[in-house]
């Protein structure tokens, strides 16, 4: 379950506001009298701790300023100046008539602008600590769920602008797999593992062209690694939208990175995995649709007889209009290397795949039920952040709501891991590869997208 909300004062205390208000009113009083540029800064570092909504790991910054600022003057008078206010005002007080000597508060702080900067180097570390505790008092008196959530930092906000300047250069290829985007909260890299692909992939969402654009980052880094690439195209079927640009992508990712695209027949799949080329099988019915995936099944029962790796990717964006029951057997089919990545707007096609695969991308849903749903089938209830949270008992998940261009992932296998919130970064190809017998140039970089 989130975190409740604590309260340090009990909330069934009789008289609990009063008891509040009164010790707020004495700290006050005793920071006027013996560290007002404290209380003028923990004031200010607190609004603008509120404002920015930074982490409170910020205050660090003027804290260490602070002390630097007084090992450098010396401690001694660093502590001599931040007591030199309080000495001021006391002996203002101390000097006998009290009741009519507050009845001119602001005499006793006369000269404030002589003996108030001395206070700073100290100032700033004090004060930077007490709006550390009351931004962590705030935190604790508040309900995990109604946090507002925290910006990114400078930090972070210069590494997301570099990792997204690499990836939007063409550099999808990492390590591991591939890049899709970055996490705005902390500037790290959001990619994709081969191992994680190998149990499957649903890429879902509202915008088509959100989707599609995912998963051709994928297709992207795949060609770029020579692994084979099989597309199931439903362009030809009148009843799917948003897909007629596929096979137009397809084409261009496949000369960008030189890889051979062919038109092949279900039968001729064998040879793409051989040459480890790209193969685009076109269907216009549901009946040549099922036969494209008893195909491709089959060479997956055939890698898997004779021990070898198919180590390829099969794409079928708009697998609503294909059979859950057909895809199945190419989902379970993965571990030979012949993953599947499937891309849906399809709210009910989501429902139904998103329990099956080992890795499932969410953008953008225009029903919160799906949403709802999809973040329990794939693992998000009870994420922090807001991401996924769990209501009250029996209640569904709940999937905040996400901007253009925002995702959130959940990989089930091999290992679980989530990114809460991601911005996709499409990344552009490069030029087309030229042959070495044509040319000794090495290739450019073009300006074309994905």
């Amino acid at each position: 379950m989130p975190r409740r909300a604590r309260h340090l004062i009990p909330l069934d205390l009789p008289h609990r506001r009063e008891v509040i208000a009164a010790c707020a009113v004495l700290i006050v009083l005793a920071q006027l009298l013996v560290a007002q540029l404290t209380l003028g800064l923990a004031l200010a570092f607190t609004v603008i701790g509120r404002a920015s909504r930074w982490r409170l790991w910020w205050l660090t910054g003027p804290a260490a300023a602070g002390l630097a600022w007084a090992l450098a003057v010396g401690p001694a008078q660093a502590a001599a100046g931040f007591a030199a206010g309080s000495a001021h005002v006391l002996d203002y007080l101390g000097q006998g008539q009290l009741a009519l000597r507050l009845g001119h508060p602001l005499a006793a702080f006369a000269g404030a602008g002589e003996w108030l900067p001395r206070q700073l180097p100290i100032a700033l570390i004090s004060g930077a600590a007490e709006a550390a505790l009351i931004g962590w008092l705030s935190w604790l008196h508040t309900d995990e769920l109604a946090v507002p959530p925290r910006r990114p930092g400078a930090v972070a906000a210069i590494r997301a602008g570099l990792a997204a300047a690499l990836i939007r250069s063409g550099s999808v290829v990492t390590r591991d797999g591939c890049a899709l985007g970055v996490v705005p909260a902390t500037g790290a890299v959001v990619d994709l593992r081969w191992r994680e692909i190998a149990g499957g992939v649903l890429v879902a969402g509202t915008v088509a062209q959100e989707v599609t654009v995912t998963s051709l980052q994928v297709v992207h880094a795949a060609l770029r690694r020579r692994k084979p690439l099989i597309v199931i195209d439903p362009s030809a079927d009148a009843g799917v939208a948003g897909i007629a640009g596929i096979a137009g992508a397809l084409s261009a990712a496949c000369a960008a990175t030189g890889t051979r695209l062919r038109a092949v027949a279900a039968d001729d799949l064998e040879q793409v995995v051989r040459e480890r080329s790209a193969a685009l099988l076109r269907v216009g019915s549901p009946e040549v649709a099922l036969r494209a995936c008893a195909a491709i099944a089959g060479l997956g029962r055939n890698l898997r007889r004779i021990g070898v790796d198919g180590d390829g990717l099969v794409w079928i964006p708009g697998c609503d209009s294909l059979p859950v029951a057909a895809l199945v057997p190419l989902i379970r089919g993965g571990a030979v290397g012949l993953p599947l990545l499937l891309t849906t707007t399809s709210a009910a096609a989501a429902r139904e795949l998103a329990g099956l695969v080992g890795v499932v991308l969410i953008h953008r849903l225009a029903d919160p039920a799906v949403a709802a749903d999809l973040a329990g089938l794939a693992g998000l209830a009870g994420g922090a952040g807001g991401v996924g949270g769990a209501g009250p008992a029996g209640s569904r998940p709940r999937l905040a709501p996400l901007g253009a261009g925002e995702f959130v992932l959940a990989v089930n296998a091999p290992r679980r891991r989530r990114v809460e919130l991601g911005r996709l970064v499409p990344a552009r190809l490069p030029r087309p590869a030229v042959r070495h017998e044509q040319s000794n140039r090495p290739p450019a970089r073009a300006e074309a997208s994905l």
